[in-house]
């Protein structure tokens, strides 16, 4: 006899194993070209861009014929995301293509590859990985008032007005996570808005000392 609770219980082992082989939903920094320790900046200001060419596969939006506006709202969708979690920071808003702000930090990313994937196939073999989202976004932040130099760099690497300070790629998607899904993952649901939030919430990560207050106690005594 069919056991619903017995087939939950093995597909639960089985996403758990897969994610200690291949990792489960969320995002990673995949490759560092910049890097200088700053931190605290004034303010944070967001900018982010899609190329007409940037490949961009799978079932995003609701029907095939949504997916070129789903496309061309991507950068509106991730600078909303990444400004959420650069307030975390400093004071952050998103800046349009003409504005040019003189003061703190401009994050500004190009979206370089996204595919939502396949639900029919996340349903089928999600466990295995079938299916699954993947984005990668490529992070440029400079430092408008040119207070820090990127390290071993003596001509400092420049972007618009200002010295660049981090810059790095982030990737990420819904892995193994299948049509069970999860706070990072949307199962059966679109995948899109949960990889930028998670590919924001990384960068985040990247430019925060302990965010996650790791080895914090609430107790300042030492008990034996």
């Amino acid at each position: 006899m069919w056991n619903p609770s017995l087939t939950m219980k093995y597909t639960l082992l089985a996403v758990a194993a897969a994610c200690a082989f291949y990792g489960c939903a969320g995002a990673k920094i995949a490759h560092t070209d910049v890097a200088t320790g700053a931190y605290k900046p004034k303010a944070i200001y967001v900018r982010s861009f899609i190329a007409d060419n940037a490949p961009f596969h799978g079932h995003h939006g609701d029907s095939v014929g949504e997916h070129k506006i789903r496309k061309s709202l991507a950068p509106a969708a991730f600078s909303k995301a990444l400004r959420e979690q650069m307030e975390l920071i400093a004071p952050a808003m998103v800046v349009d293509t003409d504005e040019q702000p003189t003061s703190g930090w401009l994050v500004e990313s190009d979206i370089d590859y996204a595919s939502a994937g396949s639900q029919t196939l996340r349903a089928i073999g999600g466990p295995l990985g079938l299916g699954h989202s993947s984005v990668k976004i490529h992070v440029r932040i400079t430092d408008l008032d040119a207070r820090h130099v990127a390290l071993n760099d003596k001509d400092t690497s420049k972007g618009g007005s200002g010295n660049v300070i981090y810059e790095f790629d982030v990737s990420g998607g819904s892995s193994v996570s299948g049509a069970v899904g999860s706070i990072y993952a949307p199962g059966l649901g679109n995948p899109e808005e949960f990889d930028y939030k998670n590919a924001a919430e990384r960068v985040y990560y990247a430019l925060s000392i302990d965010p996650q207050r790791y080895g914090s106690h609430s107790s300042t005594s030492i008990r034996y």
